[in-house]
């Protein structure tokens, strides 16, 4: 009987720790693209060229804030990683999996929308003008923006697969 209740709990706690990391992801969220805007604005659009692909500075920088902040809440929230782990070997498979996240996920998703698909962005500012919205919303800032959304939703799935079953495993 008493396994039954552990086998029964197990989804609730892991839809218990998806909700927190869905907070957490809001938070990392709202770092991100406040640094993003807030450099892009004070015209820190520079790039820089690594295996042929494009990388904008200024989302470097506002991934990694991010990337610092989910790693606390995250272990101290999320997933209760207890004190008596080893917090260096945490934190080298912490960045390990994000930098996966960030550079092979994150970074491409990004690219092909921001740089590469001009169509897809065309749609996009279509919508956005079609709503009347292009008063408010410049078609730069719809199309970085929306880039920067579906390249967080694209890594947000391996992230967390990541981080409950190879970082804070317990």
């Amino acid at each position: 009987m008493e396994q039954q209740i552990t086998i029964n709990q197990a989804p609730e706690k892991v839809g218990i720790q998806v909700g927190k990391f869905a907070v957490v992801g809001i938070i990392n969220t709202l770092i991100d693209v406040i640094i993003l805007n807030a450099l892009m604005f004070l015209g820190f659009a520079g790039t820089i060229i690594v295996f042929r692909q494009k990388f904008l500075i200024a989302n470097i920088i506002s991934v990694a804030a991010a990337m610092v902040n989910s790693f606390i809440l995250n272990k101290q929230w999320t997933f209760k990683s207890t004190g008596e782990r080893n917090i260096y070997l945490e934190i080298i498979k912490f960045f390990i999996i994000t930098i996966i996240g960030m550079f092979v996920i994150h970074q491409l998703i990004f690219n092909a929308l921001y740089f590469n698909l001009p169509f897809i962005s065309s749609i996009i500012v279509s919508i956005v003008h079609f709503l009347k919205l292009n008063g408010v919303f410049s078609d730069e800032f719809v199309v970085l923006n929306f880039s920067k959304a579906i390249a967080i939703f694209g890594s947000l799935i391996w992230n967390f697969i990541g981080y409950k079953f190879i970082v804070f495993e317990k």
